[in-house]
């Protein structure tokens, strides 16, 4: 097992495993941020949304079917955290 870090064209620090999570990390914030702007229509999210996954597709040569995996999951997280704090909410508004 080799040990150590890499240093890429970019000057990037880091081995080959970590950079990838670091660029699926940078991909989900870029699509939180995209999403969660209350001031930006529908229509123009989904548009930078579809811009972003393919540029992070090129950059990264991250598999289109395991970033729209990474959405569908990143989506689904949300969802239960919010339900959850929905619920929480609603008990606590009762008590």
């Amino acid at each position: 097992m080799q040990v150590g870090y890499e240093i890429d064209s970019e000057g990037n620090v880091g081995n080959e495993t970590r950079r990838i999570e670091d660029l699926q990390l940078r991909f989900i914030l870029l699509m939180t941020v995209i999403n969660s702007n209350l001031a930006t229509d529908l229509e123009t999210k989904q548009r930078l949304s579809k811009y972003a996954v393919k540029t992070c597709h090129k950059e990264s040569g991250i598999p289109m079917p395991e970033l729209i995996s990474l959405i569908k999951r990143m989506t689904k997280e949300v969802k239960e955290i919010t339900d959850s704090i929905d619920k929480k909410m609603q008990e606590w508004q009762v008590a």
